[in-house]
């Protein structure tokens, strides 16, 4: 019999609720924060934001949206960028590589 390890070593399931979810009347501010400005390969972030808008739209409601770009993949967001998020109703964070 094959036994698969985990390389984080034990894992315990997390004990905290979940965030808040608004429902579909409650969301009207979503953020959107792209960890890089380009990358050389691969999709980007940036443009598939615009189809996720749509659906944001579509489906909930949403009419405002902000974006914020981290200058650099491997640091976190500066805090006047999380200072803007922080009115958002939901944020969303990617790659898309």
């Amino acid at each position: 019999m094959i036994e698969l390890v985990d390389p984080r070593g034990a894992v315990h399931p997390a004990s905290e609720a979940l965030a808040t979810r608004p429902g579909p009347a409650g969301a009207r501010r979503i953020g959107f924060l792209c960890n890089e400005p380009a990358h050389l390969s691969g999709p980007h972030f940036q443009p598939y934001t615009a189809a996720l808008e749509a659906a944001f739209r579509r489906r909930l409601g949403v009419e405002c949206f902000d974006r914020e770009v981290k200058p650099v993949l491997s640091r976190p967001a500066d805090e006047a960028q999380l200072d803007r998020l922080a009115g958002c109703d939901g944020v969303v964070n990617g790659l898309a590589k």
